[in-house]
Formats: C-alpha cells, structure tokens, sequence
C-alpha cells in the first residue's frame, strides 16, 4: 500500500512539474507583453503613415511600407521600436493583411530614413497575425473618435504563438457621428487621418498553471486507482 501511495504521489508531482516546465518554457520563447504605437514618418518620398476608413476596410499609407513607432514596450517588446503594419481589406469575414505587423528596428523609432535597412519589417519574423476585427464610432467632443478592436495572435522567431489583443484609434475632426455614418454608408471614406493604439499579449496566470497541474495530478490519480482495481480483480 505504501508503495501504491508513493508511486502515485510522485506521478501527481510530476504532473504538476510538468505543466510548469511546458508553461515556463513557452514563455521564455513567445512574444510577451505589451506596448503602444503610433504613426510613423518616411522622409523620402515625405510621408506620414495615415489611415483610411471605408465602411468595409481600413487602409494604411505610404505603401509598401507604413511604419510605426512602438513606445512604453514591456516583456519581449523591449526588442523592437518599430514594425510595418498592414491593411483590413475586408472587416466582414475578415480579410487582412498578414502578418498584419511585421516588428523590427530603425535608427530612430517608427521613421524611415534614406539608407535605413528596412528588411526587419518585411522579414516576417515576430509578427502579430490578425483573426478578427470590428470599429465603433462614437462622439469625442466636437469630433469623431473611431475606435478599431483587434485579435489575433503574436508570433516569435521560434515560431512560439501566444494570443494577442489591442485597438487602434483615430479621429475624424468637427463633424459629428450621424455625418461620418452618412459618408461611410454612401460608399464614401474618412481619409488622412493619424492612429495610435496598443497591443499585449495573453499570457496564462500562475494560478491557471496551478490549476492545470493540479487537474493533471488528479487524472494521474485516478488513472492509477483503476489500474490498480483492475488488477485485483
């Protein structure tokens, strides 16, 4: 009985051990944490990164490349200060760009110089991939804020994937909400306008890990108590 009880013990502590060793080596690996960005510059040709709005897609300029700037990075972020993001070419049945933000590096944060290597952002290596997205419209004011909701997933270098999370923002100036519905459901757009936002990754809680292990033990447990009936039948 005692050995029983010993061999099961150590298969629980296993488990648990297990589902700590699997969590923690998906986070050191992964993309983790959070930052802001905003609107990039490129210099030659002279252009700011703006964003157009349809009824039914989101476009971004200059083209090929509209550069962002990262600000307040956390966790793996730390390792970039810019990316390249993409177009929503369709919200209904969701149509993006993807990678949808390619992330990299430049000499100074979100600003495409002449002789600046580029190839970070286009490399799709540590990239967040766009699965879903919708926009709200509401009063700010004597203006127009848009608000974009994002979902999708980060993935790093090693190919580790965690779900991901954010928002872009704009605003359309003097105007109110009935007027820009009324544009946008003519088939019109709300053009040239700067964005912010900010993404995180989701990463499991301690307790969830905990509650993992502690499930995998339970399994273990009883796995081994009907092996164990079985036999002395």
């Amino acid at each position: 009985m005692t050995t029983f009880k010993s061999r099961v013990l150590n298969a629980a502590l296993a488990a648990v051990a297990g589902t700590f060793t699997f969590a923690n080596s998906a986070e050191a690996a992964a993309l983790k944490g959070d930052f802001q960005l905003v609107s990039g510059l490129t210099t030659s040709p002279f252009s700011f990164s703006l964003v157009e709005l349809s009824k039914t897609s989101l476009t971004f300029t200059p083209q090929p490349i509209t550069p962002i700037g990262l600000a307040h990075t956390t966790g793996s972020f730390t390792s970039f200060n810019s990316g390249n993001i993409g177009n929503i070419i369709q919200f209904s049945a969701l149509s993006a760009d993807n990678p949808f933000i390619d992330f990299g590096q430049l000499t100074i944060p979100g600003v495409i110089q002449p002789g600046d290597n580029t190839a970070s952002l286009v490399d799709k290596i540590n990239t967040f991939t766009l699965q879903s997205a919708s926009y709200s419209i509401a009063p700010s004011g004597s203006n127009v804020s848009i608000d974009v909701a994002l979902n999708g997933f980060f993935t790093s270098a090693l190919g580790e994937i965690f779900k991901g999370s954010g928002n872009l923002t704009f605003q359309a100036n003097s105007t109110t909400v009935g007027s820009v519905n009324s544009i946008l459901n003519s088939g019109g757009s709300l053009k040239n306008m700067s964005f912010s936002g900010g993404l995180f990754a989701t990463v499991p809680e301690p307790a969830t890990v905990l509650g993992l292990g502690i499930v995998g033990a339970a399994m273990v447990m009883s796995s081994r108590r009907k092996i164990k009936g079985m036999t002395n039948l």
